[in-house]
């Protein structure tokens, strides 16, 4: 759990001092988009992890362990998916590039997508006698 936590102040940390640099820089309209899309992807991982990560916790076993995780994954992509619509529609209200933000939404979900199914697989497997 120390490394969860560890992980998710990092990237909290990163993903501000980005934002911090989006503020300061001037940023064209696309720029801007896909550098919103990028933070708000990291964020939805963040909240991700950590929903995962309670449920890791539950010491659940066979058909509970698996409908735990199947929950965590359903509820991970629901809330990626309000975010990207919410997003680009926002995104195109403020004269950005919807294309852009959701492009880059995208990217850093499935990069996340892919960290989180190699740390499942690398879990140790629990036999059942």
């Amino acid at each position: 759990m120390k490394s969860l936590t560890t992980t998710i102040f990092l990237s909290l940390t990163v993903a501000a001092l980005v934002a911090a640099a989006a503020l300061l820089a001037q940023l064209s309209e696309v720029q801007g988009s896909w550098l919103l899309g990028a933070i708000v992807a990291s964020v939805t991982g963040v909240i991700t992890l950590a929903l995962k990560a309670t449920l890791g916790n539950a010491k659940l076993e066979g058909t509970a362990a698996l409908k735990a995780l199947l929950a965590a994954q359903g509820a991970a992509f629901g809330l990626r998916l309000l975010a990207v619509g919410v997003g680009a529609f926002a995104v195109k209200g403020y004269a950005g590039s919807p294309p852009a933000f959701v492009i880059s939404f995208l990217v850093v979900s499935l990069a996340q997508q892919v960290i989180e199914a190699r740390s499942l697989l690398a879990a140790p497997k629990v036999s059942t006698p």
